[in-house]
Formats: structure tokens, C-alpha cells, sequence
């Protein structure tokens, strides 16, 4: 009889609630069909993922900016917000839509060598608008400035820090939450080298063109995204979420088909028998130097006898 068992789940996200998105719903399992006696444990491994490569990379997440005026004394005297449209543009769209937005306060070009925007006032300059700043807000990729800082825009024109990028989606990343344990943890990145316990069960490389099929195929039975689970009763149900590779929730997500496969296994005493002998090792290693020691205190206290009595 086999010491294990398999359960393939196929996750169509389609078939999720109406209050529901693809990217962030729940998996109800039938009650008793994964759960684990005491003497068993669980594995996940995630065997495929498809998708189409139809969400936007300009959206709620990248695509706000500000222009702030400032008086003659620095003090805040405007706040504009303003919203690039959601969807995947080129850089002359980009262009253009900034354009669309702003022209009454600067106007932008776009110099295709070194794929960088520069900014031109075009507003007059009196003591309530004596300077005037672009601050992106989460739209910095685009602009080719840094999120949340000011830039000066002048009337001589002042060119944007960082090339323009319109491909803000690098990787999507799959999450799982609700009646699911980690028995080791997985740890993910943040900001300034600092990592944290992640959630994350896949994580796949956008590696196609708009509209093409993203995909990923576990043929050669690879344990890159196998995971060993802490539970210990049962698992009634899972959340699965969807971010971009900076944790974002990729609020657009086009439906997906995932097959995750859970194996039901007994514990592996393996480990257990083996630290137990390397423990009994130790204590023979302990108690043999010991014994040595003894018989060579006894053998030096003999050979001092037999010196003294010559």
C-alpha cells in the first residue's frame, strides 16, 4: 500500500463568487478531503498556470501624478492631481496624454535617444506661482521621475531623471492565504534589504508579447514552487491573490487557470532517526573520551609508582 496520496484541485478563477475578482477569491474544499491524520503531512505544489496577457500596465497603481505650485516663500499656494489613462501605452502615448493633461502649465518632449521626457513651464511666473513641480505619486515609472519627490519644472526646460519605462509589470505573483500553513517559512524582499515571511506560491516572469499566453508548466516534475505545510487537521478552504513583482494587487486581472496539486503523506521519520543517532553518537563520543581520560590518569599514576619504586 502507498504511503502517499495525491489531490489535484483545478483552480479556474471564472467560476469564482459574483462579489468576487480574479485577482483576490476564495477555494472551498468539500469538507474531509484534504485533511491529515496525526501521523501524516501535506505538500502543495503548484503543476501549471495559464493566462492571457491582458491586464494594464499603466493603472490605479501607476498612473497618478501632481503639479504643485509654490509662492516666492516656498509655501504651497496649488495642488493639481492628475491621472494618466489606464491601459498599455507606448511612449508616444504617454507623451501625448501628458500633453492632453498639462499644456496649460508645461508641455513635454520626447527625446528617443535616451528615452527621457523633458519638461517645459509654460506658465507665466508671478509670486503666487513662482515655482512649479511635477511630483508623481505612483506614476514615476512613466514620467521617469521618483514617486512621492518634487521635480522642478523651469521654462528652460529640465529633463526627467530616469529613462521612461512602460512596462511597470514584471512578474506576476500568486499568493495563498486563509486555512494554509507554511511549516517553513518563505521569505520575500522589501525595501532597504529588509525580508518578510511571504505568502507567495508562484511567481512567474512576464515573458510574452500583449494578448499572448502566459504560462507555467511543471513538466519535469521540478520542486521550484513545492512547498511543505504546517497544517495539522484539515484544510477547508484557501484564498488566492494576485500581485505585481513590487506587491501590488493587479486590480485588472485577466481569469486564469491553475492546477495545484496537494500530496497526503506519512511523516518522515528519516530525520528524526538520524538525529536521534547523531545524539547517541555524541553521548558514546562523551562518554569514551571519559573513559579514556581515566585510563590515561591511571596509566601516568602507575607509571609514577613504578619510577619511585626503582
Amino acid at each position: 500500500m502507498s504511503d502517499y496520496s495525491k489531490l489535484n484541485i483545478y483552480v479556474n478563477s471564472k467560476n469564482r463568487r459574483a462579489d468576487e475578482t480574479p485577482s483576490n477569491f476564495n477555494v472551498i474544499i468539500p469538507d474531509g478531503l484534504l485533511k491529515v491524520q496525526n501521523d501524516e503531512e501535506f505538500e502543495l505544489t503548484v503543476i501549471s498556470f495559464h493566462c492571457h496577457n491582458n491586464f494594464y500596465h499603466c493603472n490605479n497603481n501607476t498612473n497618478k501624478f501632481q503639479i504643485i505650485f509654490r509662492r516666492v516663500d516656498n509655501s504651497i499656494y496649488m495642488i493639481a492631481d492628475y491621472l494618466l489613462t489606464n491601459g498599455n501605452p507606448n511612449v508616444n502615448d504617454v507623451l501625448n496624454n501628458l500633453n492632453s493633461l498639462t499644456y496649460i502649465y508645461f508641455t513635454s518632449t520626447y527625446n528617443r535617444m535616451n528615452n527621457k521626457f523633458t519638461f517645459t513651464r509654460v506658465y507665466t511666473q508671478d509670486a503666487n506661482y513662482y515655482n512649479m513641480y511635477i511630483k508623481p505619486i505612483n506614476a514615476g515609472s512613466f514620467l521617469g521621475l521618483t514617486n512621492n519627490v518634487e521635480f522642478l519644472v523651469t521654462s528652460t526646460g529640465n529633463t526627467s531623471l530616469y529613462p521612461i519605462n512602460v512596462v511597470t509589470i514584471k512578474s506576476i505573483c500568486i499568493g495563498i492565504d486563509g486555512d494554509i500553513s507554511f511549516k517553513y517559512n518563505n521569505m520575500e524582499s522589501l525595501n532597504n534589504g529588509v525580508y518578510k515571511c511571504s505568502d507567495l506560491i508562484l511567481v512567474k516572469p512576464i515573458d510574452v508579447d500583449k494578448h499572448q499566453l502566459i504560462k507555467y508548466e511543471n513538466v519535469d516534475a521540478g520542486e521550484s514552487f513545492t512547498f511543505d505545510l504546517g497544517n495539522r487537521d484539515r484544510i477547508k478552504y484557501f484564498t488566492l491573490s494576485v500581485y505585481d513583482q513590487d506587491g501590488n494587487t493587479i486590480t485588472d486581472m485577466t481569469d486564469y487557470n491553475m492546477l495545484l496539486q496537494f500530496t497526503l503523506r506519512k511523516k518522515d521519520e528519516t530525520r528524526k532517526l538520524l538525529k536521534s543517532i547523531i545524539e547517541y553518537s555524541k553521548e558514546n563520543y562523551l562518554v569514551s573520551g571519559h573513559i579514556f581520560d581515566l585510563i590515561n590518569k591511571m596509566y601516568n599514576y602507575f607509571l609514577k609508582l613504578i619510577s619511585r619504586s626503582m
